[in-house]
């Protein structure tokens, strides 16, 4: 009961969270029999929030056991699917502990159940897998073999590719693998069961780096993201807009591996390159404009659809902003307060924006009643989540057009700089479309 609550509420809020969410893959997802799930783990909790409500199956996550430590909140836990997974640091007796957590999830998977497991074991925000566990191969392998290896135990990798999870209002990209059949290992296991283990522990990471763009250098990293900036529009087919993140992502794909070739041949390149448009991005960012708004160029607007859209649409505007500004800004601050460590941030805006819009959209509610009568506070409270929406739609619109008049000033007052901005960036780009077509050939000739 409490499971389906969350999962509703949650389903709700991540759609607000997000701006776009596109999930590949929902057909490698059985609609019933046992399932281990194996997803990366960039985001705390919101990595199980987001699949939790994507995926329309129950499931049961494997959580850190330091969590379940007080008695409440163990019973709120157990209720919403959460096993406790201890570590040696977090528990002396943790071998005991984890013996009846095993025998859990044995009990599930023979009950034809689902279960979430991150195999990385821990969260960090960043584009690299680390080191797996071997928890999830012990556990399938172990129900398989109790049950002589008739279940049907599959392991499913799930990519998330968020284009950042502690930014309100961005996109993420699921991508759901193909199911790995445990019993494919049912002969190896009874001759070497530990080995097996390692075997289908790297057999899962092998299919997981597949669906996440790994990146293991932290300045090639910065440098990827700069060049996204940059040049992923210029390369991205906009003619289909709602498939706009897993278009990022394979274009991510490709950028990282066209950077990693032109490292390998020509480092000293790379590095003038880096220089170059690390110089053009502090330059727009001091004069206060986007990538976009050059790339536009920042006089291009519907001047009649604009201002009609904000001239109408500034009442409903008007109306979410003022019933929507007080729990945002909770929720904002909510981060700062915590001094949680960065991995939490996004997890923690939106669960804690959740309770917080939750609270104080039943308050309002309330206070409506209190004047009018059940039937006005029930639309009231119906609209405020939708008006919201609006509002932030409303506010981006805003914004862009802020910058843009930012710009046309800036062309007005100084022309030359401004010319001299955009001669830097197309030169950025020829440079990039060079690179790009020296490593398409170079992967001809491969193949060739």
């Amino acid at each position: 009961m409490l499971y389906r609550i969350f999962y509703y509420l949650f389903k709700l809020t991540v759609k607000g969270y997000f701006r776009s969410i596109y999930i590949k893959g929902k057909e490698n997802i059985p609609a019933e029999g046992p399932v281990i799930f194996t997803p990366n783990h960039t985001s705390a909790f919101m990595d199980s929030i987001l699949l939790g409500t994507a995926i329309s199956r129950s499931i049961y996550f494997l959580a850190r056991g330091d969590v379940f430590k007080n008695k409440w909140v163990a019973r709120l836990l157990h209720g919403i699917h959460m096993i406790p997974i201890y570590r040696k640091s977090e528990s002396p007796d943790h071998h005991i502990k984890n013996e009846d957590t095993f025998r859990l999830c044995f009990d599930h998977l023979t009950q034809g159940g689902a279960l979430m497991i991150f195999p990385e074991g821990v969260s960090k925000t960043e584009r690299r897998l680390r080191p797996f566990k071997t928890g999830t191969a012990r556990i399938a392998l172990g129900a398989e073999n109790l049950n002589k290896f008739s279940l049907g135990v599959q392991i499913i990798p799930i990519g998330i590719n968020y284009s950042n999870p502690h930014h309100f209002r961005s996109d993420v990209f699921v991508q759901i693998g193909k199911p790995i059949p445990v019993s494919q290992y049912r002969e190896t296991y009874q001759k070497e069961n530990w080995q097996t283990v390692t075997d289908l522990t790297a057999q899962i990471k092998n299919e997981l780096e597949k669906l996440v763009i790994i990146i293991e250098n932290e300045r090639l990293d910065r440098l990827i993201r700069q060049i996204e900036i940059l040049y992923r529009h210029t390369l991205r087919d906009n003619s289909k807009q709602e498939e706009k993140a897993p278009q990022d992502f394979y274009l991510s794909k490709e950028i990282v591996k066209a950077v990693e070739f032109h490292m390998k041949e020509n480092p000293e390149r790379v590095r003038k390159f880096e220089m170059r448009i690390s110089a053009y991005l502090k330059d727009i960012k001091r004069l206060g404009i986007r990538d976009t708004i050059v790339r536009t160029s920042g006089i291009q607007t519907h001047l009649l659809s604009s201002l009609g859209y904000f001239t109408f649409g500034f009442p409903l505007f008007l109306y979410g902003y003022i019933f929507n500004y007080i729990p945002f800004k909770i929720a904002e601050k909510l981060v700062t307060y915590l001094n949680i460590r960065e991995d939490f941030v996004g997890s923690v805006r939106m669960a804690g924006g959740m309770f917080v819009f939750l609270i104080l959209y039943i308050v309002e509610a309330c206070l409506v009643w209190s004047v009018t009568n059940i039937v006005w506070a029930l639309i009231f409270l119906l609209s405020l989540y939708p008006a919201g929406l609006f509002t932030l739609h409303y506010l981006k619109k805003y914004f862009q057009g802020l910058h843009r008049i930012k710009y046309i000033q800036l062309f007005l007052r100084k022309s030359d700089l401004i010319a001299h901005i955009k001669v830097t960036r197309e030169a950025l780009i020829d440079e990039l479309e060079r690179g790009r077509m020296e490593y398409l050939d170079a992967g001809s000739n491969r193949q060739s």
